[in-house]
């Protein structure tokens, strides 16, 4: 059955600009628009995107100062991340627990999206995939690291449940920052890097064909991948550079 829950036209342009803030389209800090020309160009009125704001403020993504304007916040990942990060600082070992966690969200995440993504969703997966790709095709291994991420916060927001892509983004800040679990020590076209490549593109292929069936598998191969290399990595026998 269809995702067809009612939702507010604020509640539905603060989820909307909070992904744009999230994937990084805004800059931490910039001035967003005054709202009276802002609102004619989102379609919507003021009183909306006044509330859409307001609640943007409330997550910590936004600061409004007062005849000033809003703004985006200078990390805005921080007020999302801090309580897991402090439970990893005081149980370090929780990493194996928390990508267990990470890939029974990504399985159902991937499942979801096979079956409600729209059309503007599949074209924001097509260009997040193509960048994976791309970034995979390099040596830029920072630049793989981000559209790594952008590509499974994609794959979230196209669930269009706002908890999924809530709580995906956060555990991908907390792993790739904290954890170093991410692909940033991975060595430039290694088998490892190559194996990533071919796990988003079977991810992509199912999310593209509507399969939720096997965009759940091919989410459940790739976190299986990665917790296994986690595996190794405790065990010291990571052969990544």
């Amino acid at each position: 059955m269809k995702h067809q829950l009612a939702e507010r036209l604020p509640d539905q342009l603060a989820r909307r600009l909070e992904r744009s803030i999230l994937l990084g389209e805004w800059r931490p800090g910039q001035r967003l628009p005054a709202e009276r020309a802002w609102a004619p160009a989102l379609g919507v009125s003021r009183g909306a995107l006044r509330e859409a704001l307001r609640l943007l403020a409330e997550r910590g993504l936004v600061q409004q100062r007062h005849g000033a304007g809003s703004f985006v916040s200078e990390r805005p990942d921080d007020r999302r991340a801090d309580p897991w990060t402090q439970l990893l600082q005081r149980q370090p070992l929780m990493q194996a627990d928390l990508l267990e966690f990470r890939a029974m969200l990504e399985m159902r995440s991937a499942e979801l999206a096979a079956e409600r993504a729209d059309a503007a969703d599949l074209a924001r997966l097509a260009e997040r995939h193509a960048a994976v790709a791309a970034a995979y095709a390099g040596a830029d291994r920072a630049e793989q690291v981000r559209a790594d991420v952008a590509f499974h916060r994609a794959i979230a927001d196209a669930t269009r449940n706002p908890v999924f892509s809530y709580l995906v983004a956060t555990l991908l800040e907390l792993l790739h920052e904290h954890v170093q679990l991410s692909i940033a020590d991975l060595a430039p076209d290694s088998a490892e890097a190559r194996d990533l490549a071919a796990q988003h593109a079977a991810l992509w292929q199912a999310l593209r064909s509507r399969d939720p069936a096997g965009a759940a598998a091919a989410a459940r191969q790739h976190i299986g991948y990665v917790q296994q290399r986690w595996a190794r990595r405790m065990a010291g026998t990571d052969d990544a550079a």
